[in-house]
């Protein structure tokens, strides 16, 4: 019996989850480049200033449908896939619960140099849950869909106690811009952000850090994060991501569910980050969810028939080498975000560029980061990032760079 935890191999990878990392990091890119870029706190009225207002509207309303919290979803998902593979190769490991908490510390230190500059990092969130879900890890494999729908829906509970509670007497905040807050109004915001000053700049964004993690309460996030781990396990152990994403009725139900719940929530114009005042926002924050996971898995589906297809096409090769270093991929996200929006940093373009325009940094960013990989992988068996992890997690230099 082993008592020693082992790295995975580059044998023992499944291609078709390091693509799926690679798309989902797509997507967050674009979700998250709000932030950086400032639009996201940029009042109203500067945003109509900027001009360019339809087509940004028209981004805006595709981000919301096709992206908002789809692609965290997969990127949750393919934690709990990570966790299973490796307890599934552990079980009689005594060492491996000490060897996991191990790893989700450091992983937690690596969240919180990131959430230093930038508050809407996950992984402290993912550290945390991370070690929660170690603990669990003796509930019988059978029963992960259970106990995964029941975290993830735990939150509408919470949210109609909220609503019988205390929530019918906070106050109403006037949404001045697309992120709002009770004690900075948005030219506040914006003006610590563009004010080229460390101290203030970085100030700003712990204010901020700590309103994201008050908005865990009212959005359950972190029961949804748990519930999508136990998720990604149940779905990894009945072989969905070789098999059962392949299945063309799968697809089409996952669709159907997806569209029509988004298309209804839409048009409800509830929220899912605010405290329910009554049962409209309770129903849609039940039917977001269907919607959200509907579409997640949705894509899931069709990113798998296309990779059957075109196994060996550039495509996946580059989102293979985008997911393979998904860790470094995503706090690049950051570095370059930063450099090109934070003037205390570098070019300082926050709250100065349209949403078409922000869109076409993305794209830039998107390119060099997958050239990047693509590159490094010709050199090297692991990302930067992932290698210091991995070295810090088993207390040893592994070599880094490729045989030749």
């Amino acid at each position: 019996m082993s008592t020693t935890s082992k790295p995975t191999s580059a044998k023992d990878r499944v291609v078709f989850l390091d693509v799926l990392r690679g798309f989902a990091l797509t997507g967050i890119l674009f979700a998250n480049i709000l932030s950086w870029s400032g639009i996201k706190f940029l009042p109203f009225e500067s945003i109509i200033e900027l001009g360019n207002v339809q087509v940004d509207s028209i981004l805006y309303k595709i981000l919301t449908f096709l992206v908002d919290t789809k692609f965290y979803t997969i990127f949750s998902i393919l934690f709990g896939v990570g966790f299973y593979m490796q307890l599934s190769r552990n079980l009689d490991n005594p060492s491996f619960a000490g060897f996991y908490f191990k790893r989700q510390l450091l992983l937690l230190l690596i969240g919180s140099i990131h959430t230093f500059f930038w508050s809407g990092d996950i992984l402290m969130l993912y550290a945390l849950m991370g070690m929660i879900l170690i603990g669990l890890r003796r509930i019988p494999v059978q029963k992960f869909l259970a106990v995964g729908a029941g975290l993830y829906f735990f939150p509408i509970v919470l949210d109609i106690i909220y609503m019988y509670s205390f929530a019918q007497d906070l106050p109403v905040i006037e949404k001045a811009a697309l992120k709002t807050y009770s004690d900075m109004s948005p030219e506040a915001v914006v003006a610590g952000f563009q004010s080229g000053e460390f101290f203030k700049t970085f100030s700003t964004n712990w204010h901020n850090v700590f309103w994201r993690w008050y908005d865990f309460i009212p959005s359950g996030r972190p029961f949804k994060v748990l519930g999508l781990f136990f998720f990604g396990s149940y779905l990894y152990h009945k072989e969905f991501f070789t098999k059962g994403a392949l299945k063309t009725k799968n697809l089409l139900t996952f669709l159907i569910i997806g569209i029509v719940f988004t298309t209804i929530t839409i048009n409800m114009k509830g929220s899912v980050a605010s405290f329910s005042r009554d049962w409209n926002n309770v129903l849609y924050r039940v039917l977001h969810e269907f919607g959200q996971i509907g579409l997640s898995l949705s894509y899931i589906c069709i990113l798998a028939k296309f990779v059957e297809r075109f196994t060996n096409s550039k495509v996946v090769e580059w989102l293979k080498n985008y997911g393979r270093m998904s860790l470094t991929s995503y706090v690049g996200h950051t570095v370059m975000g930063i450099l090109v929006f934070y003037p205390v940093i570098a070019f300082g373009y926050f709250g100065k560029l349209t949403l078409e325009t922000i869109y076409y940094v993305a794209w830039v960013i998107l390119v060099i980061q997958i050239a990047f990989s693509t590159i490094w992988f010709k050199y090297f068996k692991f990302g930067p990032v992932e290698w210091l992890w991995r070295c810090a997690s088993y207390g040893k230099w592994f070599p880094i760079l490729k045989d030749k």
